[in-house]
Parts: structure tokens; sequence; C-alpha cells
């Protein structure tokens, strides 16, 4: 049976952020901004296996305004077998 390991990344379709993870300005296009997410797992294996949209008090947390366009992405890659 195959072994999993999993890496979950919080996307933010709507803001572009800084590398201090800060507001950088709003963003129109959220589909390249999961598109490139997409390739770069991609490249180092990982499939993705859910998307979820992150509750709003986890808003606070990323210090970005309450809003629907953050999601979960779940991904997924084999790492070995399992007995």
């Amino acid at each position: 049976m195959t072994a999993w390991e999993y890496s979950v990344e919080t996307i933010n379709l709507e803001y572009k952020l800084d590398e201090h993870g800060n507001i950088k300005q709003p963003c129109w296009e959220g589909d390249l901004i999961l598109e490139e997410l997409l390739r770069q797992m991609g490249r180092d294996g990982w499939e993705l296996a859910a998307l979820v949209p992150a509750q709003p008090d986890q808003h606070f947390q990323l210090k970005i305004p309450k809003n629907p366009w953050v999601f979960y992405a779940v991904f997924k890659r084999p790492c070995g077998e399992t007995d």
C-alpha cells in the first residue's frame, strides 16, 4: 500500500502579498495565482487533493481582511510503501 505525505498551502486569490505576508495590492487575476501554485507544486511531485475555504477567524491570523477568496490547498505525494 502506498504511504502519502501531505502539504497544506494557504492561497489568497484576491490579494497579492509581499514577502512578509502583508497585503501588497488587490489582485484581479486569482486564477493566475492558483495556476502558478499548481505548476510549482506539480514540478515537485505534489498532486492537488482538496481545496478548502479558510475559516473567517483564520483570516485575522494571516493579517488580511476577512475574505471569501482565501483557501487551503491540500496536496499529497507518495513517500513510500507501507506493509
